[in-house]
């Protein structure tokens, strides 16, 4: 499944908040993880970062100790219980927001010296459309956007879809309804589809729906993840979901290593500010 060469990585957005985004994001690295892959999860939501919450970690630091130098990544990386290793982004850090070329080329050498180490590395993105999202999609192999049935969430969705293929040229996207059943979740992607099909040159491939459910409620407010304690239909869509994202063949025409991926978003977003 994985190159042995370079790891997969895979980008989880969303055009609006509150649709699960991270709740995905941390269940899909515990699941990986399960499976025996070496996984990272950035909390690329910098500034308002929140998987070290949902996991109940303690970081010591976070990544505006790594763009000021004094930490370097290796001391920044949390391990968690569930297998998977976490780089925490940073709470309330307004200057982490909109990283700078420079901000970017220091995370990028970072993780191009750490990316051997690890089978697949996910990116739990900010919500929307901003300058932070635009460079970690694209930095990315996969982006997979994820999007509930509510009609704000649909069209916000279908914003991201745009900005990242006009702006980023990002032109294959993963697609998850969450919060919803099996029938008004593949609703909502016909309803994407029907709108990029007309007016964007992408390709949309729809991974499945997770259901509504009280459990994820609970577990989100106990900080813990989905196990196999929880609903039994529930755990096994969460994991046809995330089966269904990491089985897909590799990205031949974004598989050129960690090192491409990040050196060609750095290069979009400069050219972005050129052309601004």
């Amino acid at each position: 499944m994985m190159a042995a060469s370079s790891p997969r990585v895979m980008s989880v957005s969303s055009g609006k908040g509150g649709v699960g985004k991270t709740f995905v994001t941390v269940n899909m690295a515990a699941h990986a993880a399960r499976q025996g892959q070496r996984v990272l999860l950035i909390d690329a939501d910098l500034g308002l970062a929140n998987v070290d919450v949902m996991l109940g970690l303690h970081a010591s630091g976070n990544m505006q100790d790594l763009l000021h130098g004094k930490a370097i990544l290796e001391d920044l990386i949390v391990s968690t219980e569930h297998g998977f290793d976490v780089l925490p982004g940073g709470n309330g850090l307004y200057e982490l927001t909109n990283l700078s070329p420079d901000d970017q080329q220091v995370i990028l050498d970072n993780l191009r010296d750490i990316g051997h180490n690890y089978d697949l590395i996910l990116i739990d993105t900010a919500a929307g459309i901003g300058e932070n999202v635009l460079y970690f999609a694209s930095a990315s192999e996969d982006a997979l956007v994820v999007l509930t049935p509510d009609p704000t969430s649909l069209t916000d969705a279908y914003a991201l879809i745009k900005v990242l293929s006009q702006q980023r040229d990002v032109r294959r996207f993963m697609v998850a309804v969450n919060q919803t059943g099996d029938i008004d979740g593949q609703i909502t992607f016909r309803r994407l589809l029907s709108v990029t099909d007309r007016y964007l040159d992408v390709y949309l491939d729809y991974l499945g729906n997770i259901p509504r459910h009280t459990a994820v409620r609970q577990a989100i407010q106990n900080q813990r993840l989905i196990d196999a304690s929880d609903d039994g239909r529930l755990v096994a869509q969460m994991q046809h979901v995330f089966d269904t994202a990491m089985n897909r063949p590799r990205n031949d025409a974004r598989s050129g290593g960690l090192q491409f991926f990040w050196e060609h978003s750095l290069t979009a977003s400069l050219n972005a500010v050129a052309g601004a």
